[in-house]
């Protein structure tokens, strides 16, 4: 229970962090949180195969073995085969599916297509860092664990690199530094202006560089070799990197939140330059914290299988803890709300010279945490009850286990049954080609083999076919719905990490980028956009387009409907569109051009195209657009001038019906084409013909 000064600290802000009431809430939420650890260790364990006991021969030794020491002891890997293959079909789904931005307001249609192409070229480009390592991260986590959690947020940084500058590479750098240097001015000045010229150079650096440059010629100084400046995603694990309060039903309303993470050295020192870090901070507990166990999963080592021990549980020497703590803080004085991050390190609550955080700030602009969080099954309020698959199978991967055992261990009894003897009178020796003196009849033999097991390969059967259906890859039709389920869960989390990672941009990204990608020809329009402004971003996909022949049947079908297309109302350009992303989503964005960018350029070339004509050179017909060429065609003869030439001219009217023929002729071949397709010319209506595009 919370005193009244902790729950205070927790509520409203202060010119300063409450550390200790930090560090005791992230200890309260990790202790509460051990039966959902619990359950994420046991998953974890069932999916890789390991218990108690375990050996490395697959072999049961020791006392507790049975039937016999050296039975079989196999691993089954019936939960990890499923899990792994709905991470493929939501990766493979991610991969093929439509990102799309719709706009809350109709006077942001145009603009949402622009949005709509941004989002796609920041995952397909990499502009995301690892977006589909992280997600596929992320599905594992979701299955495995039942939650899924992603980090968004922005990547500020600037790698810097000690480098050999001499006079002339400083002058490149700053010409102003270079002749300060050349006229000798005030050392003190010299340094300070090398400082404030030269990031992060200390004072001591700076003094040594001048002596060296009036030395040697050349000077050790930090030079920015690499930036970082864009969207950061980040997949946390529920069980060992990112907490929520134990009794949380909807993550954005929590108090408090804490993400545990790991930094080496060098990168908690650039930190300081980059983040502004605290610099007495960092320097205390690189000193008191350096080495840490980065096993996610906090194993007991009482009770718990030994190999883990060893193989999955690591040192790092080289690693310094560190924690975010994300608050929801009321200003007391006008009562507004904001989200506070406080860096701090769970051991260290400050002292006398050194305060006990890195950073405190506000997170300017954030509504809500910078995190999405998607549960696996929605079977209860509470963000911590929840199934995992492994929780699913295990009985059935245990009982399948089970019966491949007593099929090995039969097999072994048949290959090598055990040797009856007299009592007292034991060979002394056996195995295959050893010579074993003859007795009585009767006094040595073998005994009997087991029978065949009856129903046991059918039994495993059962039960895996069984494993299908409770997870939803069997062939069945509700197993087809159950897939669809759970990609939509999946794909609805990703899109909104993209509408999260696109707020980012908008608040941190530059215009530039924004204006080189989506191509927007008047530079006073280069606007990224405002952050408040609002898209529903959607990200759809149908589990059965993975089937080849499905997606076939389907177009097909949308070709057909397009003989019944009398009122125009199929959309030809956007089915086009579909067809394209069914072959392949990222070249058909490639290849494919908005369809008003394609009008206009058909409208282009047949301008181009009665220009020549009109000038005296025959043209042929372009190979496409022949409906918007005839329209174009059509404006141009009615102008008075072109129809007064048409009338006297008979070589440039010769030419023009040529142009025209060529551009009906291809009309009627995508008649004729369509005809063929339908087996049917276009159905009369009573008085009304159909046509067709």
């Amino acid at each position: 229970m919370l005193n009244d000064s902790i729950s205070e600290s927790l509520t409203y802000v202060g010119d300063e962090p409450d550390i200790k009431t930090l560090r005791y809430a992230y200890d309260q939420t990790v202790t509460e949180l051990e039966s959902y650890f619990d359950l994420c260790r046991t998953s974890y364990d069932d999916r890789r195969n390991w218990w108690a006991g375990k050996s490395r021969d697959h072999r049961k030794h020791g006392a507790d073995a049975f039937p016999w020491e050296g039975a079989s002891d196999m691993e089954c890997h019936l939960i990890d085969e499923r899990i792994t293959r709905l991470v493929s079909l939501f990766m493979a789904s991610l991969k093929r599916a439509n990102v799309r931005a719709f706009p809350v307001e109709s006077n942001d249609i145009a603009r949402s297509r622009l949005v709509s192409g941004f989002l796609k070229w920041m995952v397909s480009s990499g502009y995301i860092p690892r977006f589909y390592r992280e997600m596929e991260l992320g599905a594992n986590y979701l299955l495995e664990r039942g939650i899924l959690i992603t980090y968004v947020g922005w990547q500020r940084e600037d790698r810097r690199f000690l480098q050999e500058l001499d006079i002339n590479q400083i002058a490149q750098v700053s010409p102003e530094v270079a002749l300060a240097i050349q006229e000798g001015e005030d050392d003190e000045e010299l340094t300070a202006l090398l400082q404030a010229t030269f990031e992060g150079t200390t004072k001591k650096r700076a003094k040594k560089a001048l002596k060296d440059l009036r030395k040697n010629g050349l000077a050790e100084l930090p030079v920015v070799r690499r930036q970082v400046n864009a969207p950061d995603v980040k997949t946390l694990a529920p069980d060992g990197d990112f907490f929520f309060p134990p009794y949380v039903t909807d993550p954005q309303r929590a108090p408090y939140c804490f993400w545990k993470t790991y930094y080496t050295p060098q990168e908690l020192e650039n930190k300081v330059v980059t983040d502004g870090w605290d610099e007495d901070f960092v320097d205390y507990v690189i000193s008191k914290y350096r080495g840490v166990n980065i096993d996610s999963i906090e194993r007991e080592q009482e009770g718990r299988r030994s190999l883990s021990l060893t193989d999955n549980a690591y040192e790092a020497e080289e690693l310094i803890e560190i924690c975010y703590g994300y608050q929801r803080l009321i200003d007391q004085e006008d009562g507004a709300e904001g989200i506070y991050c406080t860096v701090f390190h769970r051991d260290f609550d400050g002292n006398e010279m050194v305060q006990g955080y890195a950073k405190f700030e506000l997170l300017n602009g954030y509504e809500d945490y910078p995190v999405v969080v998607t549960k696996l099954s929605e079977d209860s309020k509470r963000l911590y009850d929840t199934m995992t698959i492994p929780s699913v199978l295990r009985g059935i991967q245990n009982q399948v286990k089970v019966e491949r055992d007593s099929r090995v261990d039969r097999n072994s009894l048949a290959t090598l049954p055990p040797i009856l003897h007299p009592v007292g009178q034991a060979p002394t020796d056996w195995g295959p080609g050893r010579m074993i003196p003859y007795r009585r009849k009767g006094d040595l033999d073998f005994a009997p083999t087991p029978p065949p097991p009856t129903g046991s390969v059918e039994m495993e059967s059962t039960l895996t076919n069984l494993a299908d259906k409770l997870v939803g890859l069997d062939d069945s039709q509700i197993s087809e719905i159950r897939k669809q389920f759970l990609v939509d869960k999946f794909l609805s989390h990703t899109a909104e990490v993209l509408r999260m990672a696109f707020k980012c941009f908008q608040r941190f990204g530059p215009d530039e980028v924004f204006f080189r990608v989506t191509g927007i020809p008047d530079a006073q329009l280069m606007d990224k956009g405002n952050p408040d402004e609002s898209f529903d971003i959607m990200i759809n996909f149908d589990v059965q387009n993975n089937d080849p022949e499905t997606v076939e049947k389907k177009l097909q079908q949308f070709v057909q409907l397009n003989s019944l297309n009398a009122n125009g109302r199929l959309n030809v350009d956007a089915l086009l569109d579909v067809a394209a992303a069914s072959i392949d989503p990222v070249m058909a964005d490639a290849i494919l051009q908005p369809v008003e960018d394609a009008q206009q350029q058909i409208v282009k070339d047949v301008t181009d195209d009665l220009a020549k004509i009109y000038s005296g050179i025959e043209m042929p017909a372009r190979p496409a657009g022949a409906q918007i060429a005839l329209q174009a065609i059509q404006q141009y003869a009615q102008q008075p001038d072109i129809a007064q030439r048409l009338q006297t001219d008979e070589a440039f009217a010769a030419r023009m019906q040529k142009y025209i023929g060529q551009y009906t002729f291809q009309m009627q071949q995508a008649q004729n084409a369509q005809i063929g397709r339908v087996g049917t010319a276009p159905a009369a209506m009573g008085d009304i013909q159909t046509q067709n595009l």
